[in-house]
């Protein structure tokens, strides 16, 4: 009997698509893709990318088919040693225990949101003598890495200190070419990174807090220190930069529908803003995965080995889900997006972001500066294809 899996047509090439069009107008591009060539190959990256909802969805989900154990990529150059993000099975899941408590649904209420409060209340503080700002270097940066060095338990690491660490070990992890002036980056951030933690560690058994870094160092029976020092350096390279971005998106859905967010004030939506806000944009657009077992999808032969790519700020577009996908609607029905991912590698991190601004950022903003509004003669601008965000948010506060 013929193997079926040998009967599927190839997957088509797509080279209109440029790195540039990725960068500056993706949304586009994945419209196109949508209705032309949901599963194609892209030339301009050299992957296959998936970018209907239902087929993102499956490569995150479909363990069979798909999975991250992967040692061939520049990441374990980048990080300093094989991370759970590129791990499957138990291994995986042993890592991602070890952090776990940090994110319990309690721990959130009772320990981390009062630090957000008093740690959101000190930033507007500092806004509230000012008049016209750029939310990104006043709030969003300063707010992220505040909120990071607390969660992860890394002491007085600079808010300088911690985009370098992120931007260092993203560059590195997206060196395909594996020039060797890329890793020296990320080789001096590891170092750094690694004497960090290894002091904090040393704190955290002497007093132990709730924070990622003393949950793993506390343990029972603790996961070895290189892979400590590797989750933390995901949680670094992802979530620095994604909270970031994925605030600076809401907030100015927000602004840019003064109806939508006079709405929010009166009925205490904020929930549907933060979801609405992560799956307009999605911080984190696309995912890597490796096809464990060839398989058909839509008639489509996927082969074994290949690496490719679950798109899903395509997925959190699909006009089979959402009415008018490329427009911030704080009121819209709510359908699960898949920013966060699905699955066995679903971001830990989902839950303490969604209370951060659900539950503080925004409220807070918005009764301290009830009068904040855009500042008309700055356009905003977005950028990025792994990472995307705005590059500047400028507002007048009263």
């Amino acid at each position: 009997m013929s193997d079926p899996l040998l009967t599927g047509a190839e997957v088509p090439i797509d080279t209109e698509t440029t790195l540039a069009m990725l960068e500056n107008d993706p949304a586009s591009v994945y419209q196109r893709l949508r209705r032309d060539s949901p599963i194609v190959r892209l030339a301009a990256i050299g992957r296959i990318v998936f970018t209907k909802a239902e087929d993102v969805l499956r490569v995150k989900t479909d363990t069979e088919h798909f999975g991250s154990y992967d040692t061939t990529t520049p990441m374990q150059r980048a990080f300093g040693g094989h991370t759970l993000m590129r791990k499957d099975g138990y291994e995986h899941l042993r890592e991602r225990r070890a952090m776990e408590s940090t994110f319990a649904p309690s721990c959130l209420q009772h320990y981390w949101k009062p630090q957000f409060e008093n740690l959101t209340d000190q930033l507007l503080a500092d806004l509230a003598a000012k008049q016209d700002v750029d939310l990104l270097p006043t709030l969003a940066a300063p707010l992220s890495a505040a909120y990071l060095r607390l969660v992860l338990g890394v002491g007085q690491v600079s808010e300088t200190q911690l985009f370098a660490w992120a931007q260092a070990l993203i560059r590195g992890a997206m060196n395909a070419s594996f020039d060797p002036s890329v890793f020296e980056i990320s080789d001096q951030a590891n170092a750094e990174m690694d004497q960090c933690f290894d002091a904090m560690i040393a704190k955290h058994m002497k007093t132990p807090t709730a924070s990622v870094l003393s949950t793993m160092a506390n343990e029972p029976d603790p996961i070895e220190l290189s892979q400590i020092r590797t989750s933390m350096k995901i949680c670094i390279g992802g979530a620095v930069i994604e909270t970031r971005d994925a605030l600076l998106s809401t907030l100015y859905g927000l602004l840019s529908n003064p109806v939508q967010l006079d709405q929010c004030r009166k009925h205490n939506t904020w929930g549907q803003a933060c979801e609405e806000g992560l799956r307009w944009v999605a911080p984190i657009q696309a995912s890597p995965r490796l096809v464990k077992n060839s398989l058909i999808m839509h008639g489509l032969h996927i082969p074994k080995g290949e690496t490719v790519m679950a798109i899903q700020a395509s997925a959190n577009h699909d006009e089979a889900i959402w009415k008018q996908p490329e427009r911030f609607d704080a009121q819209r029905t709510t359908h699960n997006n898949q920013t966060f991912g699905d699955g066995p590698h679903q971001c830990l991190g989902g839950g303490i972001y969604r209370l951060l601004v659900t539950e503080v950022v925004l409220p807070k903003l918005f009764t301290r500066f009830p009068s904040l509004s855009l500042k008309s003669d700055r356009p905003v601008e977005f950028k990025g294809f792994a990472f995307r965000g705005p590059t500047s948010l400028p507002v007048r506060l009263t």
